[in-house]
């Protein structure tokens, strides 16, 4: 397995820079409190579920595309490797979303009083949109069939309807 990054897209540049991104939002803080000169933050690894596995789901499409771009086999899967790459990118988004929405966040003007999201996951949630972008405008270029468009698209296979039995004259 050898790996070019000359042989990547545009897109699959966008794709894994914005992977690694996201892995190096994780470490940066996500939340935080600010009380006059005093101040406290978490990292994305410490602010919940849905903040670490978001983060891990962005990096894990970049990692999933350069596997397959480095000649990898990825026939285990019953969708296309964009529309997988763009699934798990997708995910990773919304749960990043979710776990921002779900903050708390206090703000007194009166007092240096701060209590609220942080750069690190702004970070996150804009790679993990440039991402989710790349990843579907890649997928939209692939020409890959989506899985319920291909259960529309089979031949039927109609069985012909079984026999009525005889009548029997008695």
């Amino acid at each position: 397995m050898e790996f070019d990054w000359k042989r990547l897209s545009t897109l699959d540049r966008v794709i894994a820079g914005a992977a690694a991104i996201a892995f190096v939002s994780l470490f940066l803080p996500w939340y935080g409190v600010t009380v006059g000169p005093f101040g406290a933050s978490v990292s994305g690894w410490s602010a919940g579920f849905s903040a670490w596995a978001g983060g891990l789901l962005l990096t894990a499409a970049g990692v999933l595309l350069v596997l397959r771009r480095s000649g990898a086999s990825l026939q285990a899967t019953r969708v296309g490797p964009s529309l997988l790459v763009g699934g798990i990118a997708a995910l990773g988004l919304l749960l990043v979303i979710i776990r921002w929405l779900t903050f708390p966040s206090f703000h007194v003007s009166g007092v240096n009083y701060d209590v609220g999201a942080r750069y690190g996951i702004y970070l996150a949630l804009i790679v993990g949109i440039a991402e989710v972008s790349a990843a579907v405008m890649e997928l939209r270029a692939s020409g890959e069939q989506m899985p319920w468009s291909q259960a529309e698209h089979r031949p039927a296979h109609a069985e012909p309807a079984p026999e009525a039995p005889a009548a029997t004259d008695e």
